[in-house]
This record gives C-alpha cells, sequence and structure tokens, in this order.
C-alpha cells in the first residue's frame, strides 16, 4: 500500500510559474462567488486572515461550538478584543434547540461554525442558519473542508450568510497558501486598509483558480473514501455523518498514533492526530485525516488495507 500526500496539482504550480514569470493574471473570486452563491467574494491571505477581518467587521459576542471547531475561532478574535462564547455540543455537533437556548442567553451577533464537525461529521447548516435568523444573528460557516459540496448543503450561500475558508494545503481547495471570504452583506468586504493587507498575492491567486477546478473532485473522493472507512472501523464517532476524516475512540491515543505511524503513512508525513483536541473532539481518540491524502491514493485497495491495519493496530486500546 502506498499513499501520497495531498499537495497541489501539477496545474496549479504550473499556473504560479507562469504567474510569477510572465504576470498571468486570474480571477479566482469570480469563480468563489459562482461556487458559493453569493454576491462578493474576496481572496486573501490566509483563512485566519478571514476571521480576523470578521471580528474587526462584526459586533460581539461570539458563539463558537464548544469543541470540534479551529483554535484560531477563539484566538484570533480575542486579537480585536471581541467577546467569544462557546455552545454546548455533542461530540462537536450543534443541536439548533441548544443553539437556539443559547443566542437567547447570550445576544450574541453571529455563529461561527465549520462544515464538518471535527473534520468527521456534517452540521446541520441550514437548521442552525434558522436559527440564528430568528434572532438576527449571522451564520458564519467555515467551509474549508467543503467547497463545491455536490449536495448543495454545505458552502451554500443561499443558507450561510457569510462563508470563509482556507485554502492552504492539505484542504479541498489544495493551493498551499491563502482563504477566502464571501457573502452578500457588502460591509463585510468594504474595501479599507485591512483588507488591502491581508490580501493574497498573485501567486496565491493563480493556485487557487486552478484548484478550485478539482475541488469537487477532492471533496467528493474523500467523503466516499470516510463513508467506506466508518462502515468497516468498529465504534467510530458520527458513523452516519458525512465526514473528511475518521475519529475512533482510543484508550491510549498518543501510543497508538506512534504505532500507526509505523505501519501506515503518506511520502513518510503522517495522516493521524491524537486527540483530545479542540480542532476534533475533546474525548481520547485517534482522527484519520483522509483528507490529507491525495485522492489518487482512496483506492478501494488502499482503503481495505487502511481499514485491516486500523483495526488490528488499534484493537487492544479501544474503549470497552
Amino acid at each position: 500500500m502506498k499513499l501520497k500526500f495531498r499537495e497541489p496539482s501539477a496545474e496549479a504550480r504550473r499556473a504560479v510559474c507562469r504567474a510569477a514569470l510572465y504576470g498571468e493574471k486570474h480571477d479566482p473570486e469570480a469563480r468563489i462567488r459562482k461556487v458559493t452563491g453569493h454576491r462578493y467574494a474576496r481572496l486573501l491571505n490566509s483563512g485566519n486572515a478571514a476571521i480576523l477581518l470578521l471580528a474587526h467587521r462584526l459586533e460581539g459576542p461570539l458563539l463558537v461550538p464548544d469543541q470540534g471547531g479551529w483554535r484560531g475561532f477563539m484566538r484570533i478574535p480575542e486579537i480585536t478584543g471581541m467577546e467569544v462564547l462557546t455552545v454546548k455540543t455533542d461530540l462537536g455537533l450543534l443541536d439548533p434547540e441548544v443553539l437556539d437556548a443559547r443566542l437567547t442567553e447570550t445576544g450574541a451577533s453571529a455563529l461561527l461554525v465549520t462544515s464538518f464537525a471535527g473534520y468527521t461529521a456534517e452540521q446541520p447548516i441550514r437548521e442552525l442558519a434558522d436559527v440564528c435568523r430568528s434572532h438576527g444573528a449571522l451564520l458564519v460557516e467555515d467551509a474549508s473542508g467543503s467547497v463545491s459540496d455536490p449536495l448543495e448543503r454545505l458552502c451554500n450561500g443561499k443558507i450561510s450568510d457569510i462563508i470563509i475558508a482556507s485554502t492552504g494545503a492539505p484542504k479541498t481547495v489544495n493551493a498551499g497558501g491563502g482563504g477566502f471570504i464571501s457573502t452578500s452583506v457588502p460591509q463585510i468586504v468594504q474595501q479599507d486598509m485591512l483588507l488591502s493587507a491581508l490580501k493574497a498575492d498573485p501567486y496565491v491567486r493563480a493556485a487557487v483558480a486552478l484548484e478550485l477546478e478539482v475541488a469537487e473532485r477532492n471533496l467528493t473522493e474523500t467523503l466516499r473514501a470516510c463513508s467506506y472507512l466508518k462502515e468497516n472501523l468498529e465504534g467510530v464517532l458520527h458513523p452516519d455523518k458525512r465526514g473528511i476524516n475518521v475519529i475512533i475512540p482510543s484508550s491510549d491515543p498518543r501510543g497508538d498514533v506512534k504505532r500507526l505511524r509505523k505501519v501506515i503513512n503518506a511520502d513518510g508525513r503522517s495522516i493521524f492526530t491524537p486527540c483530545p483536541s479542540y480542532d476534533r473532539v475533546i474525548e481520547s481518540a485517534v482522527a484519520v485525516e483522509v483528507k490529507n491524502l491525495d485522492v489518487g491514493s482512496l483506492t478501494p485497495e488502499n482503503l481495505e488495507a487502511m481499514a485491516e491495519l486500523i483495526s488490528s493496530t488499534m484493537g487492544a486500546t479501544r474503549p470497552r
């Protein structure tokens, strides 16, 4: 079994070279607007830059999940003095009724949530958006893992008020750097010195433009692979939810990760994350980062071998 770590495509790398050597220009914002359905889009230098822009544009407080998000959700708004509050989840998954009560309690102006809780379970984005609107709050979706969702339930501007994403590696839009923000609220992307300071360079623009063309394939194949692994591994979290990684409870997560890295790697790089981790779940577990793999590696033979190796390696450390 030979697995390849996900890297920007050869076409994207060539586009970066042409932008550097010949000044070739690209318009990734047009493609982003087409994908999200929003009126406005801005390419930025990172996904974190999009969070920083939001923290400057929105009034607080800001609600975020108590786990299964991104650590920058809480750390970056602190730079601007924005108050960040958490909402209780079920291993990252938000319950619309719990969100409704928390919005009533806090009067938060927005909810910031990833499309997939911990990358492993699809959030009920439409239901969450309905709750937010009933409170006059904005739904901000971090769609780093869900750009070009074939079912159009995620990264959809008809549902989410604001969509942000990282386009660094390894992501669904795998440009090796950059990020974006899209919305139909003009004040969010109003041109000023802050937005100018956060803009992406021409080389990132070139890579993002090319990688957006293959994002749907990256996502579709990764979702398919995770569905197979969830069906063939015992005890996984959120087994019936779409996701782009697989999280398995473990009584010895760091030991399991060390052992798994000896038998499964991608070009010598790890595809395993020990938990607890706010970015995944705050339980003792191992995350199998299928999203980090080149989709060409996600063959039936490789997935079958991965499932067998993971099961045999982690068998003794599964919680009973």
